[in-house]
């Protein structure tokens, strides 16, 4: 586009108007104006009437024939210009290439001025620097570094649980002798001043065991960090990877400097594992393994085990990939007062500490405050749908009404929430899943059940967040209880895998990762027998891949 055709050009205003004795005799008026005109059409009507002395009376007639004239005038250059470009378009006489540079200069030129100036995250740079590190020979190391600073958080752990256990001992000695001499030498008030006493004491103890364990899991992280970035500069400069002298790896060694003994193999446990093919058209290729165990044992690390590296190797590598494993645990209750297993997993995630992630304990925090307005939300909704309900049907029962119509809690059964980890054994992502642990004791759930679809959504996360891995509670219980007879187990077992196969087959149509390897875990004190009948239920229910078997013709 050339300058010619971008410039402005002048037209002649032409305006006649009789005189005030004589109509025949005319004044003319040439005013010369801008086009396209950028400035106001009254404005210059204004300036024209006061330069030249022309009646006032006139104004409305000269406002309305000027603004005519710019625009007409106005739309005629566009067509002109507009002829022009494409004329020189169809003759090639226009540099596309140099005007498409010019407007990404200028583009880059006002965001550069006027865009507010962002640098690459701290967060982000960590994580591709320890996603460099652990695909090369420093992986290794970073290992034995994260395992020494988790052997400090587990001996403070140790201090405070031994202090803790002391004052607790003295004290209950004091409160029994206190108590031997009550109506004797001494009184319940004193006895009530003791235990309040005791509390505080208790409350003191605690409080400065959590400061410093807060204190010490901050100098760690920062530590770590920088030890992190240090190596990384190291790596790139001489492609050589030693040791910082000052590192916190010139302290791991094993007892007596020399290499740790081994540990004793660990009992084996019923598992089974499937290759099966979900589709009827596309088919796509999953694992299925179905194991005897206890799911916090893909959360929990023993730091003083040798051969848990093997386990924090792969959890390390893929962490920041397309392939992260997640694990389904079963919850009572809301992330704002814990409870079993999720107590479990935040002592297992508070044995070492958090390097990538905010602590356990703060991301409960933060999801106990972003959930309050959803969840106000969707209880608002469903007591306003109750109560037209109520309202349509009789009358006569107003006090069973209003008590059913109580507000619910936040998190319902079927409600999900996610907490992220770096330092659990094979685990990235937990689901927290919300259930009632009544309504799952009997066996006569169906496939609407809350805690069922709640498994359909943490299927559907996954495939959005690139979890690939997936361990989940076949019978839905983590631990067995009376009622669960072998029928019972059958029948539950049946429900979750097909419920579960029409999730993955649903999940196709998704979108994002795909889940290749799903984890049925059962209680682990499982009878060799009921566990052989729950195997048994993925050949029928799934598509096994079986080798085809040939056999040659005899001679």
């Amino acid at each position: 586009m050339t300058a010619a055709t971008l410039q402005n050009t002048t037209k002649i205003f032409k305006y006649s108007y009789p005189t005030c004795t004589n109509k025949e005799i005319l004044y003319k008026l040439e005013v010369p104006v801008e086009i396209p005109h950028n400035g106001s059409t009254r404005e210059l009507v204004q300036r024209v009437l006061k330069m030249f002395h022309i009646p006032v009376y006139l104004e409305e007639e000269l406002n309305e024939r000027l603004a005519q004239f710019v625009s007409e005038e106005t739309k005629n250059f566009h067509n002109e210009r507009d002829e022009k470009l494409l004329n020189q378009l169809k003759n090639s006489e226009i540099n596309v290439e140099g005007i498409v540079k010019n407007w990404e200069k200028l583009f880059k030129d006002n965001v550069v001025e006027f865009a507010e100036q962002k640098g690459t995250p701290d967060e982000e740079v960590f994580a591709a620097a320890y996603h460099k590190l652990v695909h090369s020979p420093a992986l290794e190391t970073i290992l034995q570094v994260e395992n020494s600073y988790a052997k400090t958080v587990m001996n403070t752990l140790k201090n405070r649980d031994d202090d803790i256990a002391k004052l607790t001992l003295s004290q209950t000695e004091e409160m029994e002798e206190k108590m031997r001499l009550l109506n004797t030498m001494t009184t319940e008030e004193e006895i009530n001043e003791l235990a309040a006493r005791h509390f505080e004491e208790q409350a003191l103890v605690s409080g400065r065991w959590g400061s410093q364990l807060d204190a010490l899991w901050q100098t760690q992280r920062a530590q770590h960090r920088a030890w992190l970035m240090n190596t990384l500069d190291q790596y790139q400069t001489t492609a050589a990877l030693n040791t910082p002298s000052n590192s916190p790896i010139g302290t791991f060694s094993g007892p007596g400097g020399g290499s740790e003994p081994p540990s004793p193999p660990a009992a084996a446990r019923l598992e089974e594992s499937f290759t099966i093919h979900l589709g009827s058209q596309l088919k796509q290729t999953h694992n299925v393994r179905i194991v005897a165990m206890d799911l916090l044992d893909l959360c929990t690390v023993d730091h003083d085990n040798p051969t848990e590296t093997s386990r924090r190797l792969q959890t390390s590598l893929a962490l920041y990939s397309t392939e992260l494993t997640g694990v389904v645990l079963l919850s009572e209750s809301a992330p704002s007062r814990p409870s079993p297993p999720t107590t479990t997993l935040m002592a297992a995630a508070r044995e070492s500490t958090e390097h990538h992630f905010p602590d356990v304990e703060q991301q409960l925090r933060e999801i106990t405050d972003k959930v309050k307005e959803p969840a106000d939300k969707r209880n608002t909704q469903r007591l306003k749908e109750q109560t037209e309900n109520s309202n349509s049907g009789s009358s006569g029962n107003g006090s069973s009404n209003s008590a059913r119509l109580r507000p619910k809690r936040n998190l319902q059964t079927g409600d999900i929430y996610v907490t992220r980890h770096s330092n659990l054994a094979e685990a990235h992502v937990v689901f927290h899943l919300i259930a009632d642990d009544s309504s799952l004791r009997s066996g006569d759930i169906t496939s609407r059940h809350p805690v069922i679809l709640g498994l359909r959504n943490i299927l559907k996360a996954a495939c959005s967040n690139d979890i690939t891995t997936i361990s989940l509670p076949l019978l839905l219980r983590h631990e067995h209880s009376e009622e669960m007879t072998a029928a019972w187990c059958v029948r539950r077992a049946e429900l979750v895998l097909k419920c579960v196969k029409g999730f993955m087959l649903e999940a196709a149509g998704w979108g994002g990762a795909e889940v290749r390897t799903l984890h049925f875990a059962v209680p682990p004190n499982t009878a060799p027998q009921v566990f052989a009948s729950l195997a048994n239920l993925l050949p029928s229910i799934f598509r096994i891949s079986n080798p085809v078997k040939f056999k040659a013709p005899t001679q």
